[in-house]
């Protein structure tokens, strides 16, 4: 029987569908954007071995292994690894089970470390980031994005769990500071995306100038720490 972590439970439902919503006109506008600003993340790197870190279906594990990164993905729910399995075809992606706050790679391991929208659902986020710094070898970079609490989105996340809605009742959000904080050092680089309202239509473009116009906090907030050399 497969090991899972607390939690991970409230995902098994949602695995054969998972890959739908980046498939949605909204979902492949919203990842675009992610992709994005996560490229602008890793643009001072050179594509090496990365590890990513409660990689759900893959999405942005075969971004990185497009872009010539060498994939380690760590996803600790059964159903969400196997449905990345399926998803992951030739490309150079290798995936484990596991939990990010007992990672099982050697110190110094990788070039790069990514969280996206995991940190809200770890059980330890303290221990979570210390792990991905611990696999880094020096001079590599740790990148999160998060689900910014004072985002449109947080709040309808936020009302999604008071109805019981997974996997939003599992969630806690942050805002940069905080993870800043449970890291122990500030990050040398932050960047934004997504600021449109949950409840917008098309053009997403349009969208997403209105939400900046209208002062409204990013759905994800990205950051980046590089390890000491």
């Amino acid at each position: 029987m497969d090991r899972q972590a607390p939690g991970v439970e409230v995902w098994e439902p949602l695995a054969a569908g998972y890959e739908a919503w980046f498939a949605s006109a909204q979902g492949a506008f919203i990842a675009r954007r992610q992709t994005g600003a996560l490229a602008q993340a890793m643009a001072p790197m050179t594509a090496g071995r990365a590890l990513e870190i409660g990689a759900g279906t893959g999405f942005f594990a075969r971004e990185l292994a497009r872009r010539g990164w060498r994939v380690d993905a760590v996803e600790p729910s059964a159903a969400m690894r196997a449905e990345g399995k399926k998803q992951t075809g030739d490309l150079h992606i290798t995936w484990h089970d596991g939990t990010a706050e007992a990672l099982a790679f050697d110190t110094g391991s990788f070039d790069l470390a990514l969280f996206v929208t995991v940190l809200e659902f770890v059980q330890g986020p303290g221990e979570a980031l210390a792990e991905a710094l611990r696999v880094l070898r020096p001079g590599g970079c740790l990148v999160a994005g998060i689900l910014d609490a004072r985002s449109p989105w947080a709040a309808l996340y936020r009302h999604l769990a008071d109805h019981g809605e997974a996997p939003w009742t599992a969630a806690r959000f942050f805002v940069p500071a905080d993870v800043e904080h449970i890291a122990g050092r500030p990050a040398e680089w932050c960047g934004a995306a997504v600021f449109m309202a949950p409840e917008a239509a098309p053009p997403f473009e349009d969208a997403d100038s209105a939400g900046v116009r209208a002062g409204n906090r990013a759905s994800m907030s990205i950051l980046r720490w590089r390890k000491p050399l």
